[in-house]
């Protein structure tokens, strides 16, 4: 049982949480709750008022355990607890699902892009007027139809797609009840509008940079599930910038096997180095410079790398710095459009954005000296 009120699981629909108290007649108290979730009850009050001084996941996971018992807020008590704090009575914000297939604390350096994207994701809701309600969809299967009780029971008709890895758990709803926008997750359905990082132009514009810093051998290493999550655009905009070089510099892309851990991949890239003579690696995984040393390879004195999703600009790793906040906050912004339109279901012709990155120089990259 969580007794710290700062430590919780994630919000999983796979959770077991406990059933509605029988046998009582009177309504559910936060005390109740408490109980069932092992923590004080000025805890869950706090989760309930989405108060930021506790972790996502607590409030989340108490907001669960608060719905499955049939928690029902007394109106007269909220209306005077929130005019005690803000000065004026208003109704409960209105909320958007933010649904993922993959913790976002697990594998804590792999997953930071999409760790900012909800924080980019959480701000753009709270300034627009909407609370945002993560919910982890379980990994041992589908849970559609848990989902669809949890949205209308909370009365979402708003929903963002965002880190669904390929090879985990999927989701089908009637769409049509929903207005949806996905962030990347383009091998899944439903085909609607989508907001993302410009992966093929991200690998393009590190490829004619390193170009331009001397390199000859370039090489492109990445993750499949990436790959295959956002419709292969990382190898379009490798092998559009590989025609352009002579055939003999050509290297062809290294695919990390599905659930890779950082450890066999830099097993993996050290033998495809050697093997076709790579003098830089374009990676789209921000720890390429810890994973080349960890599997023995010199940087940059043996191969040089640069970052496809630089996030620390500080680190001295060249790349492309992406911008996953904005794709976060642009990704509510058109939920939410959608909402007020009354836009709902999927567009005959859905739309596309991309947030375009820039290139930051580092000592994982420096310049070739001219050959003679």
């Amino acid at each position: 049982m969580d007794l710290d009120p700062m430590v919780s699981t994630a919000n999983t629909l796979s959770e077991p949480v406990a059933p509605p108290i029988e046998g009582k007649k009177r309504p559910v108290t936060i005390k109740d709750i408490a109980k069932v979730a092992g923590v004080h009850f000025t805890t869950v009050s706090l989760a309930l008022r989405d108060h930021p001084s506790l972790l996502p996941t607590t409030k989340a996971r108490i907001r669960e355990i608060a719905d499955r018992m049939g928690y029902v807020p007394n109106a007269v008590f909220s209306a005077l607890t929130h005019f005690h704090l803000n000065g004026r009575v208003r109704a409960a914000a209105p909320r958007v699902a933010y649904l993922i297939n993959h913790p976002l604390d697990q594998g804590a350096a792999l997953y930071r892009p999409q760790q900012q994207i909800l924080e980019g994701a959480r701000e753009q809701a709270r300034a627009l007027g909407y609370e945002l309600e993560v919910v982890t969809i379980g990994v041992e299967g589908n849970e559609s139809l848990r989902l669809d009780a949890l949205l209308k029971s909370q009365k979402i008709t708003g929903v963002v797609l965002a880190a669904f890895d390929p090879g985990f758990s999927s989701v089908a709803l009637d769409w049509d009840e929903y207005s949806i926008v996905k962030i990347d997750s383009l091998h899944m359905d439903p085909p609607a509008p989508v907001v993302g990082s410009d992966h093929r132009q991200d690998v393009r514009l590190a490829f004619q940079r390193l170009r331009a810093l001397g390199y000859r051998r370039i090489g492109l290493a990445i993750g499949r599930a990436d790959e295959d999550a956002t419709e292969r655009l990382y190898t379009a905009g490798y092998l559009l910038e590989q025609r352009a070089v002579p055939a003999a510099e050509r290297v062809p892309e290294l695919l990390f096997p599905y659930n890779c851990s950082v450890k066999q991949a830099g097993e993996l890239v050290r033998t495809w180095i050697r093997a076709h003579r790579v003098d830089a690696v374009l990676c789209n995984w921000s720890v390429i410079g810890d994973m080349l040393r960890g599997a023995g390879v010199r940087v940059p004195q043996e191969v040089a790398c640069a970052s496809l999703c630089l996030l620390d600009r500080h680190s001295g790793l060249a790349g492309v710095c992406p911008n996953p906040g904005v794709v976060g906050a642009k990704a509510v912004a058109l939920v939410a459009s959608l909402l007020k339109s009354g836009e709902r279901g999927v567009p005959q012709f859905a739309s596309r954005t991309y947030v375009k990155s820039s290139w930051l120089d580092g000592e994982s990259a420096p310049a070739k000296a001219p050959t003679e």
